[in-house]
């Protein structure tokens, strides 16, 4: 399979998948809605890192980096690494904000307006 028969994707780096089961399936929904694809995978780093990494992994520029605390930035390629467009905190007050970033990583990727908490 070559380089041109993948599918432009969001991609989501997670530093361990199993300690963030509710904000990944937010973030899930988030882009289901929105109807673009993403691919997930565990990476090591912190959260800067594993966004700016799947930024710029990504055909689409667009990345999420989700660490094991709940901390998650979404992340463009074209920006400096430590300035996302989107940043949940860990122990955020409500998982919508997941669903929200990943709501907002499918529109950048199709050029309509975001949306805030």
């Amino acid at each position: 399979m070559g380089r041109y028969d993948v599918k432009p994707t969001i991609l989501i780096y997670c530093e361990n998948s199993n300690m963030v089961q509710i904000p990944l399936k937010k973030l899930r929904e988030g882009l289901e809605e929105e109807g673009v694809p993403w691919e997930e995978k565990e990476i090591q780093g912190n959260a800067e890192f594993l966004a700016k990494q799947a930024a710029e992994d990504s055909q689409l520029g667009i990345g999420i980096g989700l660490m094991s605390d709940g901390t998650c930035l979404l992340q463009h390629s074209r920006m400096p690494m430590g300035s996302p467009i989107m940043k949940v905190m860990a122990g955020a007050d409500t998982m919508e904000n997941y669903r929200v970033v990943g709501t907002n990583a499918a529109r950048l990727a199709k050029n309509m307006p975001l949306k805030w908490f």
